[in-house]
């Protein structure tokens, strides 16, 4: 890191110095008219712009880069995935019901109040899992949490809980 910045240090003092001669030699042959410092004046302008156009240049588009960055990898993690719904919707759609219940599942540990994911998770476990203790367990879980479920949800707890026979 030193070595970077003692390069960049020297490459500002040296730029600096290449303008200060670069006005004081135009200024000088604008003055006389002498071609020569106008020529003189523009070569050591050009090569102090050489000199400092790295770090103008890092100056310049640092703003941007940080930009396209955050954009492109974000730093900041989100406690919780977003609320998703639809992406267990979409698993019924296509008879992909394992996969639904496990996203139903992280919806109900993330947004513990979401009254939809358990009325979805009830039905799976009922209906196509055919894992009543496992919809009552659901079913108490959304009681403990005050929340009021549909009565269809009640009720296919209460066919799944009995026995056949």
């Amino acid at each position: 890191m030193v070595p970077e910045l003692q390069r960049t240090l020297m490459r500002l003092i040296f730029g600096i110095a290449l303008f200060g001669i670069a006005v004081w030699s135009a200024k000088k042959g604008y003055d006389i008219m002498d071609p020569t410092y106008l020529v003189i004046g523009v070569i050591c302008f050009v090569i102090g712009l050489i000199a400092v156009w790295e770090s103008l240049f890092a100056a310049a588009t640092r703003p941007f880069m940080a930009l396209i960055e955050s954009i492109v990898f974000p730093v900041t993690k989100f406690n919780k995935p977003l609320l998703n719904l639809k992406l267990p919707a979409y698993y019924i759609d296509e008879g992909r019901y394992d996969e639904a219940l496990i996203e139903y599942m992280k919806i109900i540990k993330y947004y513990p109040d979401e009254t939809g994911a358990y009325e979805k998770a009830i039905w799976l476990h009922v209906e196509i899992f055919e894992d009543s203790e496992e919809a009552m367990k659901l079913f108490n879980r959304a009681k403990k949490r005050n929340i009021s479920l549909s009565e269809q949800s009640r009720s296919l707890v209460k066919i799944g809980s009995k026995p056949l026979g």
